[in-house]
């Protein structure tokens, strides 16, 4: 798991998938926000938009993948995202290799409150409960980008 914010973008140099990562969503913003995927790779890598409003914790549940690392970028409204391994936690739904998503319950290793600029890199190996809210409901726009982990 990775916490940062992109205008320390330079300092990914070292990683090329990362650093180009960084840079695309340098170019998105909330006038420019895509109303679709952007394919930048086929099946290797693209971006999501998302649009949300945060919910209480209780509402949430952990996901991981193991195909692809998750790239959370925010650019309006605050997102809680607590993340944990998913060996701590508890099953819910098993592992869909379609969908590349397994779904948890349990406790938090850490927590992290994302605002405009920010962004959180989560590998197969980090179970993430997104959209959870701070101290009240909020309206988020976020790009989701997924990077094939043969990229990495």
């Amino acid at each position: 798991m990775l916490f940062d914010n992109i205008k320390y973008s330079e300092n990914y140099k070292s990683s090329p998938i990362i650093y180009r990562v960084l840079n695309e969503l340098k170019k998105i913003n909330l006038e420019n926000f895509p109303e679709s995927s952007i394919v930048y790779e086929q099946d290797k890598l693209f971006a999501n938009p998302v649009t949300l409003t945060s919910k209480p914790e209780k509402d949430c549940i952990y996901e991981s993948h193991k195909k692809f690392l998750d790239v959370h970028y925010i650019l309006e409204g605050v997102e809680g995202i607590a993340t944990a391994h998913p060996d701590a936690l508890f099953v819910k739904d098993a592992y869909q290799e379609d969908k590349d998503i397994a779904f948890y319950t349990g406790n938090e290793n850490g927590r992290y409150y994302l605002e405009p600029g920010d962004f959180l890199i989560c590998w197969p190996s980090d179970a993430h409960k997104v959209a959870m809210m701070k101290d009240q409901p909020t309206h988020i726009k976020k790009i989701v980008v997924k990077i094939s982990v043969d990229l990495v």
